[in-house]
């Protein structure tokens, strides 16, 4: 196979591709894309902004980003991408999809993979990172490592493969990760909870933690409350340890609800210990603590009447997230 190589670029991106299957993401149909040198992938049109905004960000653009940052391939690496309707990579692609999702019976019949092949950050050069997003019809997978003291890609997945992700494309699903229910936080634009003391330390990369805030705008601090609505990109501050799995400007002051609960037994516990020796299942783990927040059907600002919904769970030492 011939593997299109995009130009050396700085903010540069594929010309317009033509999919060989439809790809269906969230209820849009698309049979073109654009591969973006910083980290990302279009359907309307080529794009270089290097900077990630905030979600929803431009709500007139589907927008598949699994690794927007400023990236410079002029010096060394390489952005490529390639199309397969046949042979070793859909028989790969059919078993991995089965792996992660053994409902669906999928049998992969198109797949277009791209790649951010050893490409540095800018202005680093000799800096390497690696990203892998691979679309299957109506499903995402990535993979993604990063050199560096303060990267920390490999380590996560919702997959139980470090570094590596999947999602469904074709539609999203209501309702709780886990109860939907305890102390609400005030109906503050940009508030926070009070200090939440831990009934059990949670460990978050070799720190011990005894106390947590939940934060209005999609994140959990330890050492303050926090108000900062505008993410930073990555390391960002080093300083201090954030969980943000939806970190941008939230409004729960006309609708939606922010709340937090801990749980120490009952049917939570048994479900938290079905989840994680099913995503982890070398560990043999059994919950004897669960924190829960949830930020419940709240708008984005200035836009009231959106609706938005986040799950983070904390388990000891493990995090589990759905939004």
């Amino acid at each position: 196979d011939i593997t299109p190589v995009l130009k050396s670029l700085h903010d540069g991106s594929s010309s317009l591709i033509v999919l060989q299957r439809p790809f269906v993401y969230f209820g849009r149909q698309y049979n073109q894309i654009y591969v973006n040198n910083n980290g990302h992938l279009t359907f309307d049109a080529a794009w270089h902004r290097y900077v990630p905004y905030r979600f929803p960000g431009n709500a007139s653009r589907d927008l598949i980003a699994p690794f927007w940052t400023d990236l410079d391939n002029r010096q060394n690496g390489q952005v490529l991408y390639n199309q397969y309707t046949s042979g070793s990579v859909l028989q790969r692609a059919t078993q991995d999809i089965n792996t992660y999702f053994p409902n669906l019976n999928f049998v992969a019949n198109w797949i277009f993979v791209a790649t951010w092949y050893e490409v540095a950050y800018f202005p680093t050069s000799g800096t390497v990172s690696q990203l892998n997003p691979v679309l299957h019809e109506n499903i995402l997978l990535y993979k993604c490592t990063a050199t560096g003291s303060n990267s920390v890609f490999r380590q996560g997945s919702n997959v139980n493969a470090p570094g590596r992700w999947a999602f469904r494309t074709d539609s999203g699903t209501r309702g709780s990760f886990y109860p939907r229910s305890g102390t609400a936080n005030g109906q503050i634009d940009d508030g926070s909870s009070s200090l939440i003391v831990l009934q059990r330390p949670f460990v978050y990369f070799g720190r011990q933690y005894n106390q947590i805030y939940v934060n209005n705008n999609g994140h959990l601090t330890f050492d303050a409350a926090w108000g900062r609505f505008t993410p930073y990109r990555f390391p960002g501050n080093p300083s201090r340890d954030l969980i943000a799995p939806f970190w941008t400007d939230l409004d729960n002051t006309q609708n939606g609800q922010v709340l937090y609960n801990q749980y120490t037994s009952g049917s939570v516990l048994q479900r938290a210990t079905q989840d994680i020796n099913t995503y982890f299942p070398d560990l043999n783990f059994v919950a004897n603590w669960v924190f829960v927040a949830t930020w419940y059907e709240v708008a984005y600002y200035s836009t009231s009447g959106t609706v938005s919904q986040l799950n983070p769970v904390l388990h000891e030492n493990i995090l589990l997230y759905k939004w």
